[in-house]
C-alpha cells in the first residue's frame, strides 16, 4: 500500500462496526538518547499527536508511536563522559523526553526504546531472516569513517580541499571486517517507486532530494560494528562478535512498534513517518524502504517530513548557544500556547524561524483576546442576561443564517486544509470563525437588545450562536491545544471530552438549548507584565 495520504476526511457512520473504519499508523522519529530534547524534538512530537487527534476526530482508528534510539557509539561515548553505564545514562536521557511529552501533552499510543527486549527480538529475527536469504553478507570495509555521524564516509563527502565538513566531526580511517546488507539490488526498483508513487514523500519536493542520492551507484550498506570497538548495541545473532549499526536497529523500531507492539512482522502496517528532513536521506528515504522490501514487507504509506527550526535565521546548536528549550516555553506561556505556536508558525515541510515575541503575540492576540475574550464575554452576558443557561434560538434571522453559514464555511475550510498538512493555514480558516463571532457580538451589542423586551429573539440568537460557534471550534482546534478546549468546553456545559465526528458533520448545534454553563474563567490568563521571561531575546 503506497500513495496516498491517510488522513482523508472519515467520519463514523451510525451502527458501524470498529473493524469498518479506516485505520492509521503514525509514527515519529525516535530520538537518540544522547541529549536533552530540544525545539526540533518537541515540534516534531506535537505536530504528530496533533495529526493523531485530528484523524481521531475523523473517525480514524489510530496507533501513535513514538520513542527512544539508544544505541549506538555517540551513546557509548556519552556515558562514558559522565561515568554511567550506557543503560543508566539512556535511563536518565528517557525520563527528560517523557516528562517533556507529559508536559506537552503528547500522548502516544506507545512508546518504544530501542533497549527493550521485544525490539531486540525483532531486530534479531530480521537478521537472521535476511543472513539465511543472502541478503547480508560478511566483507571487509577499508576506508573511513565519522564517530558523530556512526557513519563511514566514501570520497564525496570530502570537501575541494580534502578535508570532511564539520558535520561528520572526527573522522578516522579503519580497516576490518563487517557485516552488509545489500542495498544495490533495490536501487533500481526504489527509484521507479519514487517515481511511479509521487506522494510517497510530502512535500513533493523532498522525493527529489531522494532521486538525486539515487543516480549514483549506491553502496552495500554495512550493518554491524566489532564489539572491540562498540560493544553498546544488539549483538547479531549469527556473530557474537558483533554488534548491529545503530540505523539498521532503529529503522525497525517501526515494526516493532506496529499493531499489538509485541513485535509480530505480521502486525505491520503500511506507516505515515513523521521525520525532519536530516533523516530522510539516506535513512528513511533509502535505507528504510529497502529493508522493508527484503523482509517481504509493505512499503510506508508516507514519509511526512518538515523542516528545521533556526533563530534570527540560525541553525540552533549547543555549540554556539542559539538554542531554545521547549520546557521553559511552555513553564512560562502555557503547554497549548506552545503547541499553538509552533504548529501556527511553521508551514509543514519548510523551515520556521522561532521568535519569543512572536509566540507571545499569538498567544495575547489570538488566543487570549479572540478565542478566550469570545467565551468570556458571551459566557458572561449568557449568566447576566439569562440565568446561566444556553438560550433557545426560536427565530434566527438573516443576520444569524449568514453568521452560521461563516461559521461552517471555515469548519469545512480547516478541515481541508488540516487534510492537506497545511496546518498553519489550516488554523487560520478556523480562526476566521472565532472572529466573525467576536465581530457579531460587538455589531448586534447584546448588552443593548438586553434593555429591550422586544429583542428578546436577537439577544437570545446572537447569545446562542456564540455558544454554538464556541463549541464547533472548540472541538476542532482540540488536536492542537487539548488541555485548553477541554477546559473551555466544560465552561460552556459540555462535558470536555471529544468525540469523532458525526455523519453530517459541520451542522449547526442544536441540542445546546438549556444546558448550564459551568464557571467562566479566562482560558489564557495575561501574564504579569513584571513575570520574570525566559532568556530568550
Amino acid at each position: 500500500m503506497v500513495g496516498g495520504p491517510t488522513l482523508a476526511s472519515i467520519c463514523i457512520p451510525h451502527g458501524a462496526r470498529k473493524d469498518d473504519l479506516k485505520s492509521l499508523y503514525i509514527t515519529t522519529a525516535i530520538d537518540y538518547a544522547n541529549a536533552k530534547p530540544h525545539l526540533g524534538h518537541a515540534y516534531e512530537k506535537v505536530l504528530t499527536d496533533t495529526l493523531a487527534r485530528f484523524a481521531r476526530r475523523q473517525g480514524v482508528r489510530v496507533r501513535f508511536l513514538s520513542g527512544l534510539d539508544e544505541h549506538g557509539q555517540k551513546v557509548q561515548q556519552s556515558a562514558a563522559k559522565t561515568g554511567q553505564s550506557p543503560q543508566h545514562f539512556v535511563d536518565g536521557i528517557s525520563a527528560e523526553f517523557l516528562r517533556l511529552w507529559d508536559i506537552l501533552k503528547v500522548e502516544p499510543d506507545d512508546y518504544l526504546r530501542t533497549t527493550q527486549t521485544r525490539h531486540r527480538q525483532v531486530v534479531q529475527s530480521a537478521l537472521n531472516q535476511l543472513h539465511a536469504q543472502g541478503d547480508i553478507v560478511r566483507g571487509t570495509f577499508k576506508g573511513f569513517y565519522s564517530i558523530r555521524a556512526e557513519q563511514f564516509l566514501t570520497e564525496k563527502e570530502r570537501q575541494a580541499d580534502g578535508s570532511w565538513p564539520v558535520i561528520y566531526g572526527e573522522v578516522v580511517e579503519l580497516t576490518e571486517e563487517n557485516y552488509f546488507f545489500k542495498l544495490s539490488k533495490h536501487q533500481d526498483w526504489l527509484r521507479e517507486l519514487l517515481t511511479r508513487n509521487p506522494n510517497l514523500i510530502f512535500p513533493d519536493f523532498r522525493a527529489k532530494e531522494v532521486l538525486g542520492a539515487l543516480e549514483k551507484p549506491l553502496p552495500d550498506l554495512c550493518i554491524s560494528r566489532p564489539k572491540t570497538r562498540l560493544a553498546w548495541g544488539i549483538p547479531l545473532p549469527f556473530d557474537e562478535n558483533q554488534v548491529t549499526y545503530v540505523w539498521f536497529d532503529a529503522l525497525l523500531n517501526y515494526v516493532t512498534g506496529a499493531g499489538s507492539g509485541q513485535g509480530k512482522m505480521e502486525d505491520w502496517q503500511p506507516a505515515v513517518h513523521v521525520i525532519g528532513k536530516d533523516i530522510l536521506v539516506p535513512a528513511h528515504g533509502i535505507y528504510w524502504p529497502c529493508m522493508l522490501r527484503a523482509l517481504g514487507l509493505p512499503v510506508f504509506e508516507q514519509l511526512l517530513v518538515h523542516g528545521f527550526w533556526t533563530r534570527k535565521s540560525e541553525k540552533l546548536s549547543k555549540s554556539t548557544g542559539n538554542v531554545v528549550d521547549p520546557e521553559l516555553l511552555a513553564a512560562h506561556y502555557g503547554a497549548d500556547s506552545f503547541r499553538y505556536y509552533v504548529l501556527r508558525e511553521m508551514a509543514l515541510g519548510h523551515d520556521a524561524d522561532f521568535d519569543e515575541e512572536s509566540l507571545a503575540a499569538r498567544r495575547k492576540g489570538e488566543l487570549a483576546h479572540e478565542l478566550g475574550n469570545l467565551l468570556q464575554r458571551a459566557g458572561s452576558m449568557v449568566g447576566r442576561y439569562r440565568d446561566g443557561k444556553i438560550p433557545t434560538v426560536t427565530k434566527p434571522d438573516a443576520v444569524s443564517a449568514a453568521f452560521r453559514a461563516t461559521v461552517l464555511s471555515s469548519l469545512r475550510k480547516w478541515d481541508e486544509l488540516m487534510t492537506a498538512r497545511q496546518i498553519h493555514l489550516a488554523l487560520g480558516e478556523l480562526w476566521k470563525g472565532v472572529q466573525a463571532a467576536n465581530q457579531m457580538i460587538e455589531s448586534r451589542a447584546p448588552w443593548k437588545l438586553a434593555k429591550d423586551p422586544a429583542q428578546a429573539d436577537a439577544l437570545d440568537a446572537t447569545l446562542g450562536d456564540a455558544m454554538a460557534a464556541l463549541e464547533l471550534v472548540l472541538e476542532e482546534v482540540a488536536c492542537v491545544i487539548p488541555s485548553t478546549a477541554s477546559a473551555g468546553l466544560r465552561q460552556i456545559g459540555h462535558r470536555g471530552d471529544i468525540l469523532p465526528r458525526s455523519r453530517d458533520w459541520p451542522q449547526w448545534p442544536v441540542h445546546q438549548a438549556g444546558r448550564a454553563l459551568g464557571k467562566i474563567e479566562p482560558l489564557f490568563p495575561l501574564l504579569e507584565e513584571d513575570q520574570k521571561k525566559t532568556q530568550y531575546p
